[in-house]
């Protein structure tokens, strides 16, 4: 019988949607017969003003997991029980506050802890299903068994990572609306410079950046996932991990950068001798909690293009600065040399504030003039930050044989 930890890394209420659409797609498929499963919330209240009782489960989640579910919050009494095993510079990196790197981090501890064989994270804004487009424009909605094909494969991997259908990523689908394209084209090329998905091409076609399920992909076998510009790409959730990989050394911690995203991205550069499968299933994101009734199993007839609005322009605005904000950092992670890191970040720098500029006018959301000053900052600090990693990496492997 597999022991097996979920986590969701969470900071909305949309947790309770999502692991209720998760426990009823855990019985429906049997799942709870015959596996040990546990649950684990890995929780930040700050992102959206909670407090931590708005992430106790309840309903059929809570019928299912009460004895079998860990909370974790900034003050996890678990994690300063490490004072012993860990250096207070290190674990202050590994587990404060830095976004999803700690939460996920936190998670691990736990799981590792519980003697879990493998960890399975999921994402509060992906749904266990996956729209298909049918010859005459209608949308097929088909059932995810996720867990199902994690487990059939972990064994011959130390991670395993699906698919997702549904946007991209937070960026409002009629932004082409809003600014002409040479902005949107320029704005990709910068972003790229530093980032291991954003190209050109990535602002242009935003209405119909909607990606649907491909019944070829459904059905063809996992493939391993190759290094790509020094990076193994990953996805936050609908990924598991196999905690003997991570005894084994096989695995880092999460980490990125202060005020940063990019944790996924980060782990990705560190696996260049770990096997990563890319698994033949799907989840369907919704960034922008536009379709959050799906978990209730009430389909659209189709995807819409997300509108400009405030909110949508603030949300536009977080994901460019999280960007920016680690992309010294894997710019000095993938440079072959330090004359390349200075080309590669000048470039940025050249263009990154008058690029800012135009957007804040285009868009009336003056905060995108920041991001040149924003790059600068992290530029200061992406040597201290290398070091650091390196430094958690060796605390992180005495650690997790220790527990």
């Amino acid at each position: 019988m597999n022991k097996v930890s979920i986590v969701f890394s969470t900071g909305r209420k949309t947790i309770h949607n999502v692991a209720e659409m998760l426990s009823r797609n855990l019985i429906q498929n049997n799942h709870l017969d015959n596996n040990e499963v546990s649950l684990i919330i890995s929780y930040d209240p700050s992102f959206y003003g909670l407090s931590p009782n708005d992430f106790k489960i309840k309903g059929i989640t809570k019928q299912i997991f009460e004895n079998n579910v860990t909370y974790s919050g900034p003050n996890d009494e678990t994690i300063d029980e490490l004072e012993d095993l860990i250096d207070q510079e290190s674990k202050k990196i590994l587990f404060g506050p830095r976004g999803y790197c700690s939460q996920k981090n936190r998670a691990l501890i736990h799981a590792i802890k519980n003697k879990s064989d493998y960890i399975l994270f999921l994402d509060d804004d992906e749904y266990f299903i996956a729209p298909f487009k049918e010859s005459d424009g209608s949308l097929n909605w088909k059932d995810q068994d996720i867990f199902k094909s994690h487990i059939e494969n972990i064994n011959n991997s130390s991670i395993t990572n699906g698919a997702h259908t549904g946007y991209f990523s937070p960026v409002p689908s009629e932004i082409d609306l809003q600014l002409e394209k040479k902005l949107r084209e320029r704005l990709g090329r910068i972003l790229a410079i530093g980032n291991e998905v954003i190209t050109e091409k990535t602002f242009i076609n935003t209405r119909d950046a909607v990606i649907y399920g491909s019944y070829d992909f459904l059905n063809s076998p996992p493939y391993e996932v190759q290094e790509d510009k020094g990076i193994k790409f990953l996805t936050g959730g609908n990924i598991m991990l196999n905690t003997s990989s991570i005894l084994e050394g096989k695995i880092p911690p999460y980490f990125n950068p202060v005020g940063a995203r990019g944790e996924d991205a980060i782990m990705g550069m560190q696996l260049k001798k770990t096997k990563v499968l890319k698994i033949p299933n799907y989840t369907f994101h919704d960034p922008f909690q536009k379709y959050v009734d799906i978990t209730k199993r009430e389909f659209p007839d189709q995807i819409e293009a997300i509108r400009v609005t405030p909110g949508t322009v603030d949300r536009f605005y977080k994901a460019c600065e999280g960007w920016v904000r680690y992309a010294p950092f894997l710019i000095r992670m993938t440079a072959n040399s330090e004359e390349e890191y200075n080309y590669r970040i000048k470039k940025m720098q050249s263009e990154l504030e008058s690029i800012g500029q135009d957007i804040s006018y285009s868009l009336n959301w003056t905060d995108f003039q920041k991001l040149g000053n924003t790059l600068n900052q992290h530029h200061q600090r992406s040597k201290k930050e290398i070091d650091e990693l390196y430094k958690v990496k060796e605390s992180w492997e005495k650690l997790v044989n220790r527990i």
